[in-house]
C-alpha cells in the first residue's frame, strides 16, 4: 500500500474539485473554518497579493492547491477578505 503525503494546500484542491462550479468565491473566514480549521489561512495570504498568484514556482504559497483543481484566481480583495476562482477551460482548437 502506497501512502502519499498530504500537502499543506490539498484542502483547497479537494474543496474546489468537489464544488466544481465555473466560479467559486471564498471568504477568508471560509478558508479558516472549512479548509484550515487548525492553522487558519497564512498571514501572508491576508496581506500579500503575490501569495494569490497563479504560479506553481512557489510551493510555499497556495497556487498548486487551486491550479491542481483546474482553477485560477481571478480576483483578490484583501480589504473585504475574499478570493474569486474561475474554472480553467480547455480549448479544443489547441489540439
Amino acid at each position: 500500500m502506497t501512502m502519499t503525503r498530504a500537502k499543506k494546500y490539498d484542502a483547497i484542491t479537494h474543496y474546489l474539485k468537489k464544488n466544481n462550479g465555473s466560479q467559486v468565491t471564498l471568504t477568508f473566514t471560509q478558508f479558516d473554518e472549512l479548509l484550515f480549521p487548525r492553522s487558519g489561512l497564512p498571514l501572508t495570504a491576508r496581506r500579500d497579493y503575490d501569495w494569490w498568484a497563479n504560479d506553481y514556482r512557489h510551493p510555499e504559497k497556495g497556487a498548486y492547491g487551486w491550479l491542481n483543481a483546474n482553477y485560477e484566481v481571478v480576483q483578490v480583495n484583501l480589504n473585504k477578505e475574499y478570493i474569486v476562482f474561475n474554472k480553467l477551460v480547455k480549448s479544443n482548437w489547441l489540439i
